[in-house]
């Protein structure tokens, strides 16, 4: 499907984004199926609510935790057979500390927090026998006998509403919403445009319609009604990336500094979703501002603008970096990389350091390049 032939339409406001599917015919798998367009989207940017507030009890705990805020922490409980599960608490604070019937010298604690992941698999047939308030940092706070309140199903938020304003359907897709069927493709995405009307971000939103009726902005046009998977849009951190995204690539290097660490890894989708395929080169040299990079999101932005430019990708964590050194995403060794403010880096990412020997990340991505034959200059 070409993009350039769905972007203009005589309405007096432009075509901002595109449903498209996925074709599941056999003669036909994989291929993309314009599914509609329309001039915007409310509910895009919305965040999944935060979990109830709940309050638990441990008891049996050894003393040393005082009353206050904790903040990000988890309970983490074991089996007999040596199983671990956990659950995260967010926003913690310990309301009392209190004295335990049973013992003594053992202390209750209750906390109230919000709980967030859980991974408790098994727990029915191997359940704890000892539990453990460990703080963000994985410190061990104290060791309690139960933690009451604790194991019950929390259901979670499965959708959020979102409406396509402006709509136009395909005629594949009208005939379906004037017959009632519910066949939609099993998987159906949002494709956001630019000012330019390239392809700016896709989000796999699905195509779960709620309702329909005949547009605010008129015109023969519809509102629809969605239902999305929270974790399947972009959330408010991406807000302010797609601003800047929107007239087209960003021009001005350094332009995702200063973000939060969630805006810079949507930065990072957005320039993978850019990327044009081009041949492998080698050789040259390249050059690195490694100043305010302030994390490793944005060290990982930095190096795919020192590459391939403003708004250049070339991998968003090690992983992927080592992933693009193997080709495809431009540059591949042998070539130079002249790390500019190298030191500044490691002091920026000193909080971060969590390797063998404790090497910094910043030595450990510059050892990993040289190994694969790329020229580091420590600047």
């Amino acid at each position: 499907m070409q993009v350039t032939d769905h972007t203009r339409w005589e309405q007096p406001f432009p075509v901002r984004f595109l449903i498209v599917g996925e074709r599941d015919d056999e003669d036909a798998t994989g291929v993309d199926l314009l599914l509609g367009r329309c001039a915007a989207v409310e509910g895009l940017f919305a965040d999944p609510p935060p979990p109830p507030r709940e309050v638990l009890v441990l008891r049996g705990c050894t003393p040393g935790v005082t009353a206050g805020w904790l903040g990000s922490a988890m309970i983490r409980g074991r089996s007999d057979a040596g199983r671990e599960h956990w659950w995260e608490l967010l926003d913690a604070e310990v309301l009392v500390v209190g004295p335990y019937s049973a013992d003594p010298a053992l202390v209750n604690l209750v906390v109230s927090a919000a709980i967030g992941k859980v991974e408790d698999f098994r727990f029915a047939q191997d359940p704890c026998e000892s539990f453990e308030l460990v703080s963000s940092q994985d410190e061990p706070l104290t060791t309690c006998v139960l933690v009451a309140g604790l194991l019950k199903s929390r259901p979670g938020c499965t959708s959020l509403p979102v409406r396509l304003i402006g709509f136009e359907p395909t005629e594949p897709l009208r005939a379906q919403l004037d017959s009632g069927s519910q066949r939609w493709p099993a998987y159906t995405e949002l494709w956001a445009l630019d000012d330019t009307g390239r392809v700016m971000a896709r989000v796999p939103t699905g195509l779960s319609i709620d309702g329909t009726s005949p547009s605010v902005l008129r015109g023969g046009l519809l509102d629809v009604d969605l239902s999305v998977s929270p974790g399947r849009l972009p959330g408010s951190a991406a807000r302010e990336v797609w601003r800047q995204w929107q007239p087209g690539p960003p021009q001005q290097p350094g332009s995702w500094r200063g973000l939060s660490v969630a805006a810079k890894e949507e930065w990072q989708s957005l320039a993978l979703n850019r990327r044009d395929p081009e041949p492998d080169r080698s050789g040259g040299e390249y050059h690195l501002a490694g100043a305010g990079v302030e994390d490793e999101t944005g060290l990982h932005c930095a190096l795919g603008e020192a590459i391939n430019g403003p708004g250049g990708y070339y991998g968003r964590e090690s992983t992927g970096f080592e992933d693009c050194l193997g080709g495809g995403f431009g540059a591949v060794p042998p070539f130079t990389l002249v790390w500019h403010d190298f030191a500044a880096t490691e002091r920026e990412l000193a909080e971060e350091t969590d390797l063998p020997a404790g090497r910094s990340y910043p030595e450990f991505l510059a050892r990993a390049m040289e190994y694969r034959k790329v020229r580091v200059v420590r600047a």
